[in-house]
């Protein structure tokens, strides 16, 4: 989706991805991206990476038909 323009990645300093983090396995994170942030795009018809099970706290994407943003 980023290469349509239709995702961002934020905060990469801060970030978890599940595939980084446990080279395969899943394992909990602690979320740093600002909740503010998350609402805010969520607002706009984004859905946020830290919600996946396969996390990626960076990714932000423009999913406008999708419920439970």
């Amino acid at each position: 989706m980023h290469g349509y323009a239709a995702a961002i990645d934020l905060n990469l300093k801060v970030s978890d991805d599940w595939l980084w983090a446990s080279k395969g396995k899943t394992i909990s994170y602690e979320n740093r991206m600002p909740r503010e942030i998350v609402h805010i795009f969520a607002r706009h018809g984004c859905i946020w990476g830290g919600k996946w099970c396969h996390y990626d706290t960076m990714h932000l994407e423009y999913r406008p038909e999708l419920p439970g943003k």
